[in-house]
């Protein structure tokens, strides 16, 4: 049985060294180092923080600890369609920051609101580590886009693709379209939305599409096109879809259009009031 060797007096005194430090960086006064030994109500206190592992503190003082089994509730309850911020991170070669993934960990969605994506075919990830466009999203890996550069919506008159943006929250994005959604124009397709969901942007949408497709491996959306919120310099809604085919295909459709190929993409709202 390996065994972890012992640490002598100038280890210790090191360690303790540069424990004292790193603190001073961290803002801590000397003073503070002498109040367990003074005292010894702060001696418990220091010593019951220490054991429960350093939590993070409010500004209230209250102890922010998620609960350590909240991903793996919403893993038992989606499997492969709930992604971590930890998953996305290490696929997309991004960097979400310590308060963002504590953020991240206080707000998962509920036990019943993950029965319901369950139920509805919807998958729970991660948004972005800060706000997000659609050229900045197709920035990440371009590759995962039928057009690589340039296009249509990079045109400065589209201002839909730099000012919608995907945020730092999670999004509950429906895997494929709405059912019974296609050969319906636009405000045929609001009414069958229900009212926890809405229309995401299309930044939300291919984040969704290509973030799945990173961490998974799979397309969502493969063979057809969902209407998206966003609206392009002519008034037309922008949709997404046939990702197969090459990539994430970006397009604009009059509202009044009824095509088979054509339905409409959705997601469910966050902070829904039980």
């Amino acid at each position: 049985m390996d065994t972890i060797a012992p640490l002598n007096p100038s280890d210790v005194l090191d360690k303790t060294a540069k424990f004292i430090r790193v603190m001073e960086k961290a803002g801590v006064p000397w003073t503070n180092f002498q109040l367990p030994i003074n005292n010894r109500t702060a001696r418990r206190n220091l010593a019951e923080y220490m054991l429960m592992g350093c939590p993070k503190v409010k500004s209230d003082g209250q102890i922010v600890v998620a609960p350590a089994n909240d991903y793996d509730l919403a893993r038992t309850i989606l499997g492969k369609d709930f992604i971590s911020p930890e998953e996305i991170a290490l696929a997309r070669k991004l960097t979400y920051g310590d308060e963002l993934l504590q953020h991240f960990a206080e707000t998962l969605p509920s036990e019943e609101a993950l029965q319901w994506l369950r139920e509805n075919g919807f998958v729970l990830m991660a948004g972005t580590p800060g706000p997000m466009s659609l050229l900045e999203v197709r920035n990440l890996n371009a590759q995962l886009f039928y057009t690589k550069e340039g296009g249509w919506y990079a045109e400065p008159k589209q201002k839909f693709s730099r000012e919608d943006k995907v945020t730092a929250e999670w999004l509950m994005l429906r895997k494929g379209i709405v059912p019974n959604s296609t050969r319906k124009n636009w405000d045929e397709q609001q009414k069958l939305l229900t009212e926890v969901e809405y229309v995401p942007n299309a930044p939300e949408a291919t984040w969704g599409i290509t973030t799945f497709k990173e961490v998974r491996n799979v397309w969502l959306l493969p063979d057809i096109y969902a209407r998206t919120s966003s609206v392009d310099s002519g008034g037309n809604r922008v949709s997404v879809g046939y990702s197969t085919d090459g990539g994430v295909r970006v397009g604009g459709r009059w509202d009044g259009y009824r095509l088979d190929s054509l339905g409409l993409a959705s997601a469910r709202k966050r902070n829904l009031k039980p």
